[in-house]
């Protein structure tokens, strides 16, 4: 079998490392700043508005409808397909998305789509299958591209054969329902390499929240995917790129966030007011670093996260406290969030204050039963002599992520080294 070359993404190049090392600070935001986002519906007619919205736009016979689910996710699939046939949609269900989107999958799916043509296609599932279905719709729409050379600049060109995509999160964390981005994996890098892709042409038409699609959610499920949602939102506005629309965004997610992740973890279907809320908290926090950018911890987490096969949202939420640590050398933002953890402020110099911010982050991961330090990590056990022998691939791929581009701190491979052995312990970042 001829082995496949090796490719790169757009954002790994060492020019556009230089280039992008320019945009460091709040100030890109007030260059190029945009807000951009699709129809959002919720609550429990929410399912049925997505008949009005095709009815109204596509004439009969351009109501072609793809349904894309994975294996788990399928089981909804046949209450949205008896919704379609109140508007006479000719419809399909594709269930070949795998967890973490490699890219052959993304290929077949883009396949399934030349056959049937497609006009709608409408994404059932955590983020995994959101962000397959928008990585599909680019390689059914323009065959050929390289998914490694899509930037986040210019025009993408979609929309031409497949009108609208449609996002019914079925996890609360990932808010790929609203966001630009898809996030994939290349199978062909050793270990396997998170492939980011983000343009705002992929932010999907329309946003559906229906607790039908997450009151069943198991409860490490939900605790992981909840700590997805919380280092968007925390460590997209303790960055430097935020803006009064996304910070507004951000606050509001971290409050329901810690007001209805305990309860969701611990009740589940039982409290359907922490499912909701806990949609909402995942959809805004969406909102405002899809909007922005998210935190350092996303860098560390995505790159830990494909080394060791630890699930993403525990792996960010995780890295979170270290990360916080790393930015409050340049950054007090975090002051702005202590009264979301119920810390008095008056009196209190910066360094017992952030102390407590700190250990208020910290807590509360560890009441829902996350882990805040890699020694502590259970699923899966990462022994220190494993984490040692690793660490330099986890290294170098963080290094080349794209979230690693944007710190606002200068960041080399002594730094993140420096970063990840203290997270080993949870130790508080001090340089």
């Amino acid at each position: 079998m001829e082995k496949k070359t090796e490719q790169f993404a757009w954002y790994e190049s060492e020019l556009v490392k230089d280039q992008i090392g320019a945009l460091k600070g709040r100030a890109p935001m007030g260059l190029m700043g945009a807000f951009i986002t699709g129809q959002i519906y919720y609550g429990l007619t929410a399912l049925s508005q997505i008949n009005g919205y095709i009815e109204t736009r596509l004439e009969k016979d351009e109501r072609r409808i793809l349904i894309i689910v994975d294996d788990f996710t399928k089981k909804y699939a046949p209450s949205v397909v008896k919704q379609l046939e109140q508007i006479e949609a000719e419809v399909e269900v594709w269930s070949g998305v795998i967890p973490e989107g490699p890219l052959n999958t993304i290929e077949e799916g883009a396949k399934f789509c030349e056959n049937f043509k497609p006009t709608v296609l409408i994404a059932i599932g955590g983020g995994s299958v959101m962000d397959s279905a928008k990585a599909i719709m680019i390689l059914y729409e323009k065959p050929g591209h390289s998914l490694f050379r899509v930037a986040p600049f210019g025009s993408l060109g979609l929309r031409k054969k497949v009108k609208y995509l449609i996002a019914i999160p079925t996890t609360s964390g990932t808010g790929s329902e609203v966001t630009p981005t898809s996030m994939l994996t290349d199978m062909d890098r050793n270990p396997p390499k998170k492939l980011a892709v983000s343009h705002p042409e992929l932010v999907p038409d329309v946003a559906v929240l229906h607790t039908d699609f997450v009151k069943d959610m198991p409860p490490f499920l939900t605790m992981a995917t909840g700590l997805d949602a919380l280092a968007h939102s925390l460590g997209c506005y303790v960055s430097t790129w935020g803006s009064p629309i996304t910070d507004a965004l951000n606050v509001y997610a971290i409050k329901e966030v810690l007001k209805y992740l305990p309860r969701a973890y611990k009740y589940g279907a039982r409290d359907l007011e922490a499912r909701e809320g806990m949609q909402m908290a995942a959809l805004m926090a969406g909102l405002g670093f899809g909007n922005s950018r998210v935190g350092l911890d996303h860098a560390l987490g995505h790159s830990f996260g494909k080394v060791f096969h630890a699930h993403h949202g525990l792996s960010v939420g995780m890295f979170l406290p270290s990360t916080i640590g790393f930015q409050a050398k340049v950054s007090k933002r975090w002051k702005e969030l202590c009264y979301l953890f119920n810390i008095e402020q008056k009196g209190k110099d910066d360094k017992v204050l952030f102390s407590e911010f700190l250990q208020s982050v910290n807590n509360f991961i560890k009441s829902i039963d996350g882990p805040t330090c890699v020694r502590d990590l259970k699923n899966p056990v990462v022994g220190d002599e494993e984490y040692l022998v690793k660490l330099d691939q986890v290294i170098s791929y963080t290094e080349s992520d794209i979230v690693s581009l944007l710190s606002p701190r200068h960041l080399d491979k002594a730094i993140l080294r420096k970063i990840f052995e203290y997270a080993w312990d949870g130790k508080e970042i001090d340089f």
